[in-house]
């Protein structure tokens, strides 16, 4: 048995090391593809004579407010998680309620910040 738990110590390192690698090379791939099928398009469009400009989105400006509850968001759910660790869930390792409470409440700010924003709407208009 020394033998089978050397080989499952020696697959977890290499699984922990492959896995950045091909999550890192995945991402680089899929944004490399994207970029080749988009001017592969707009060549198409041209090829075609048809306008360019129609193709183009105007890019939406982030708000502040966005930003602001959901750094909100991370710093009340590591308060939270914080409190629950110590009091209630004392027993044992809760890592796991970190990673709930500062999701939940990152959901839960920018859902307060898509409510405040949809009754002014032209309220970032000016801002970067």
């Amino acid at each position: 048995m020394v033998g089978m738990e050397m080989i499952e110590t020696r697959l977890e390192g290499i699984l922990g090391v492959m896995i950045p690698i091909v999550a890192i090379i995945g991402g680089l791939s899929l944004a490399f593809a994207m970029a080749y099928l988009k001017s592969k398009e707009r060549m198409e469009m041209i090829n075609r004579g048809m306008d360019v400009s129609k193709m183009e989105f105007p890019k939406r400006r982030r708000s502040p407010l966005r930003s602001a509850f959901t750094a909100l968001g991370v710093g009340l759910g590591l308060l939270v998680a914080y409190v629950l660790d110590r009091t209630v869930l004392s027993g044992g390792d809760n890592v796991v309620i970190y990673f709930g409470c500062v999701f939940l409440f990152i959901g839960l700010g920018r859902v307060l910040s898509h409510l405040m924003e949809k009754n002014e709407p032209n309220q970032t208009e000016g801002i970067l």
